[in-house]
């Protein structure tokens, strides 16, 4: 039987140099978060509004542990060859390709890197009925060894039912997708929901690593290089 996908669902910051937080993440700080530094954590922050996400024109995710009460707001920070560094008020950050995970830094766990096979359906948008059968997914963790410790995995695609989920106020339809991966260190499974028309993945659970496990990822405001 079919999962839902949970529907209530690097780089280290090339943002910052010596100490500076990058003026981009810093003003969608503040426009996003009235009153606060982009150093400061404040627990009894204002919500969050899609208004001051449009203000600040910044691309913007959220991402949550599943260990976390609530979601960390991470801005595009920096941009390489279509890698896209996402950084929070206090330094953690993802970068992702499209949709994919590559890189976390500032999580608990670090992912070094992420690399896939091609064509990938999380790196690049592919409309729900072109998604390939199963993609191949590496990934480095650190290690005592230059290279690190990377571990590669077999990863198929099942389909499920069509939802629509709502992401800080913009209702998505889209398809859930069980990407179920196995290698010789073990198995795991990513959940996504694609948009019906072009595949993009608005919403997915990724994995992490063996010890950071899965983060709920939201994609509120896409990257589209016209500012990073």
């Amino acid at each position: 039987m079919r999962r839902p996908l949970l529907a209530a669902l690097a780089l280290l910051l090339a943002a910052c140099s010596d100490g500076e937080v990058n003026p981009i993440v810093g003003a969608a700080v503040r426009e996003v978060l009235p009153g606060r530094g982009a150093h400061e954590a404040a627990p009894a922050a204002p919500p969050l509004t899609r208004e001051a996400i449009t203000r600040a024109d910044v691309a913007t995710i959220r991402a949550r542990l599943l260990g976390d009460e609530r979601p960390t707001i991470l801005f595009a920070a920096s941009e390489n060859g279509g890698y896209v560094t996402y950084a929070s008020s206090i330094r953690q950050a993802l970068t992702l390709r499209g949709s994919q995970i590559t890189a976390s830094r500032g999580l608990g766990y670090d992912l070094l890197s992420a690399t896939s096979s091609q064509p990938d359906p999380l790196a690049a948008s592919v409309p729900p009925a072109r998604w390939p059968e199963e993609v191949e997914r590496s990934y480095e963790f650190s290690a005592f060894a230059p290279q690190g410790r990377i571990e590669t995995y077999h990863c198929r695609f099942e389909f499920g039912e069509v939802r629509e989920v709502t992401i800080l106020e913009v209702a998505h339809v889209g398809v859930e997708v069980a990407e179920i991966c196995e290698g010789p260190a073990g198995r795991f499974e990513n959940l996504h929901l694609a948009d019906l028309e072009t595949g993009f993945v608005w919403r997915s659970l990724q994995w992490l690593g063996p010890q950071q496990g899965l983060i709920d990822l939201e994609v509120v405001l896409p990257f589209t290089g016209r500012r990073t």
